[in-house]
């Protein structure tokens, strides 16, 4: 016996009528903007052009779309750079134009609920309004979060299997409650990392102390990468920093490219992105020990560049 709502033949409790009603309206309001273009399978997609939205679009269309990633009903984590008190134009942080589109192609795949929050390294307060990124994200119908209060329940610890170095660490909770997580880094060169994409990306939902993670971090990027995955990486590599990475701080610092990367690997996705620093992959200790733990391939992938 149903006690709750009969819908179309099937019993339906009132959170999820509530779940599909609002999504059902946000993707008629989506459809409008973005469309339903043809979707492509490649394993990395790349597109160069200057119109932001529509490279998003494209490039996550060439790894299958939206709708591969996100389902009707599901709960999104999209987790930017948000890390510095830096505006849009220094690239110290993730575009955020591009985090407002993914967030729209999030609602317009009927997801229930978007989530958008980093742990920065400045004070949250000035990074999420200077960098953009939370009018940007709460513009689409995103609820952005405040997660720099550390504590046991908002970061329950988490045992990594088969990690080398970081066999537990403590983990956001919204990430570990959600159904996807879209990895939407900036691309950076980083002291001393190397490079800081979206493998890197991932200290940011860890409750850790970061010094901790420097005593071995190419070790303990990969592992939080082998016990959190990233089901969509989307790279900003529009302007990439090329110079005193991660922080920047002035214009000369960037190389424009007008480039998006879109993976479901985020170990292609950043092997790609490594490419346009003319760094080899192997060569950044990240990458090389996330092929050596199977989180992803660092060549042997199918990719397709497109212009607009």
């Amino acid at each position: 016996m149903c006690a709750d709502l009969y819908v179309r033949g099937q019993c339906m409790n009132r959170r999820d009528f509530l779940k599909a009603t609002l999504a059902t309206g946000l993707f008629f309001a989506t459809r409008r903007i973005f469309g339903d273009p043809i979707r492509d399978e490649y394993d990395v997609g790349i597109v160069k052009g200057s119109d932001y939205e529509k490279a998003v679009v494209n490039a996550i269309n060439l790894v299958g779309g939206i709708r591969a990633y996100v389902k009707p009903g599901d709960i999104v984590v999209v987790k930017p750079n948000i890390g510095w008190n830096s505006p849009p134009e220094l690239k110290a942080n993730t575009d955020p134009l591009l985090v407002r589109t993914v967030v729209h192609l999030c609602f317009q795949a009927l997801a229930s609920k978007v989530y958008v929050f980093d742990r920065p390294v400045n004070n949250p307060r000035l990074t999420y309004v200077n960098s953009g990124i939370e009018e940007a994200a709460e513009s689409a119908g995103a609820k952005v979060l405040y997660v720099s209060d550390v504590s046991k329940k908002l970061y329950p610890a988490v045992k990594i299997r088969d990690a080398n170095w970081l066999k537990e660490t403590t983990v956001n909770r919204y990430v570990l409650e959600s159904d996807v997580l879209i990895n939407m880094p900036v691309a950076k060169t980083h002291s001393s990392a190397g490079l800081t994409i979206g493998m890197k990306n991932l200290m940011g939902i860890s409750g850790d102390q970061r010094s901790k993670w420097h005593w071995e971090l190419h070790e303990a990027i990969s592992d939080i990468n082998l016990g959190v995955k990233s089901h969509l990486t989307v790279v900003d590599a529009t302007n990439i920093m090329v110079k005193n990475g991660p922080t920047g701080g002035r214009a000369d610092y960037l190389n424009r490219l007008d480039t998006i990367i879109a993976s479901p690997d985020v170990v292609s996705a950043d092997a790609v992105a490594a490419g346009l620093f003319e760094r080899n992959p192997s060569g950044i200790g990240y990458l090389a020990l996330g092929q050596q733990k199977g989180i992803g391939r660092l060549e042997g992938f199918t990719s397709k560049t497109i212009r607009i």
